[in-house]
């Protein structure tokens, strides 16, 4: 018998309502003695009365709900308590279940015990944690796809595909007259399946980061292109100085955005120019390392004045970074460019009258290849090493498969080393060192 655990649902503050969750072979026990009901307590149903400590004293009106295993979301007995949001009583009420043999739950232990019990597996669980983190809606709405198993539909079908292939292979070995043959050709086709699909998902952990981080963004340029006038009409409100004095901007200023629901880590860096100036000098280094961490270097230059040789200097330090050129000032008129780039398209833009900012944000967005789509599912760095090593996996196989091909044992095992990672991101193979990471990272009551 596991022992029975408690912990406050919603976090420790006032509010109107609170949530307390108590899991185990004791939990209706002690509801029932918190609540002092004496007729049977029917599960998913509503009951009110007063809550009471061990000397009968009132601690709080509210309600009492009984989840009956397995149908409840750690797949054993579940009370939740639902008294007013006041910390003292929260906390009163959780003594006296500790008191009638809870005890108070680690971090994530409730979802741990949905997982040990079946209820959902290892993916679905990280999703519960990435959706209580999510920053923003459309981080949420990944998370909540990955509940609902989306994700483990896909990893699931893929290791079918493996173990189909293990079985053929098996069954050769076993029954040699009575099996056809497999040859390299049809393992080979087959491992290429599986392996463009891991790719596919392998594709999506930077997406994921940058769904739930956001994308790092730095303005760079030199002195007096209009990047502070940009960062600013980006935020909406002055935060960054503007002045026609060149090196104003010394340092760099970070603020966060958003487009479409992407989160923005916006950085407006000093102009970039050879200066004796130790400090501008300074904000230079400055800039040069936010340039290096940034998901997109956004390339201003003065389009009413032309590209100059400082221009051009500074464009030939970022153009091998994830980047946008943007022709600002575009008011003031436009100077021919004598086919810059051609291979790049040319924003333009006025932070004055605001052309050319819409067109920019969705350039961004498809620079880091953000879609709108409402299905979306990206992978954590857990699930993307471990797709990692099944890649990796494969490609070992395929370039062996002329030695393995005549060892159909030694192919086998090589398949199942494979197919063994895609257990490990559903959970079929765990170990007490994995899942202690992983809840550990929970609140609790979660």
């Amino acid at each position: 018998m596991r022992d029975t655990i408690v912990a406050n649902a919603t976090p420790l503050i006032p509010s109107g309502v609170a949530v307390i969750r108590i899991s185990g072979d004791k939990a209706l026990e002690i509801g029932k003695k918190l609540f002092r009901i004496s007729k049977d307590v029917e599960p998913r149903k509503v009951y009110f009365g007063k809550i009471i400590d061990r000397e009968d004293n009132i601690l709080d009106e509210g309600l009492l709900i009984f989840f009956k295993k397995p149908a409840s979301f750690t797949g054993e007995d579940v009370i939740e308590i639902h008294p007013h949001g006041s910390i003292p009583v929260v906390k009163k009420i959780i003594e006296e279940a500790i008191y009638l043999g809870a005890r108070f739950a680690n971090p994530g232990e409730f979802t741990e015990r949905a997982f040990l019990n079946g209820k959902i597996d290892l993916v679905q669980a990280e999703a519960i944690a990435e959706l209580i983190s999510a920053k923003t809606q459309k981080a949420a709405k990944a998370a909540v796809n990955v509940l609902e198993g989306k994700l483990s539909k896909k990893i699931n079908s893929l290791r079918e595909s493996l173990i189909e292939l293990i079985t053929l292979i098996e069954a050769e070995i076993n029954f040699p007259e009575d099996i056809e043959e497999i040859d390299s050709d049809f393992v080979i086709s087959k491992l290429e399946e599986v392996k463009k699909n891991l790719l596919d998902l392998y594709s999506t952990y930077k997406k994921g980061e940058i769904v739930r981080e956001g994308i790092k963004l730095a303005i760079v340029g030199r002195p007096n292109v209009g990047k502070s006038s940009l960062f600013n009409a980006f935020i909406g409100y002055e935060r960054s100085i503007v002045s026609d004095i060149s090196g104003t901007t010394r340092d760099f200023i970070e603020e966060r955005v958003k487009i479409k629901d992407i989160p923005i880590i916006l950085l407006d860096t000093a102009g970039i120019r050879e200066t004796t100036d130790k400090i501008e000098k300074l904000g230079i280094e400055i800039a040069k390392r936010k340039i290096e961490e940034a998901d997109i270097v956004i390339f201003v230059f003065d389009v009413s004045e032309g590209l100059t040789e400082e221009d051009l200097k500074i464009y030939h330090e970022i153009k091998d970074k994830n980047h946008i050129i943007v022709g600002n000032k575009v008011d003031l008129g436009k100077k021919d460019l004598d086919n810059f780039i051609k291979s790049d398209n040319i924003i333009y833009t006025s932070s004055v009258s605001a052309i050319g900012l819409k067109e920019l944000e969705e350039k961004i967005l498809e620079k880091v290849g953000i879609s709108e789509k409402e299905d979306e599912v990206y992978i954590n760095l857990r699930q993307k090493i471990l797709i990692e090593k099944a890649i990796e996996g494969i490609k070992s196989i395929e370039e062996e498969i002329g030695f393995l091909i005549d060892n159909k044992e030694i192919l086998m095992l090589n398949i199942q080393e494979v197919e063994k990672n895609l257990d490990e991101i559903i959970g079929f193979i765990t170990t007490e060192d994995i899942l202690g990471s992983i809840f550990s990272k929970f609140c609790i009551g979660k």
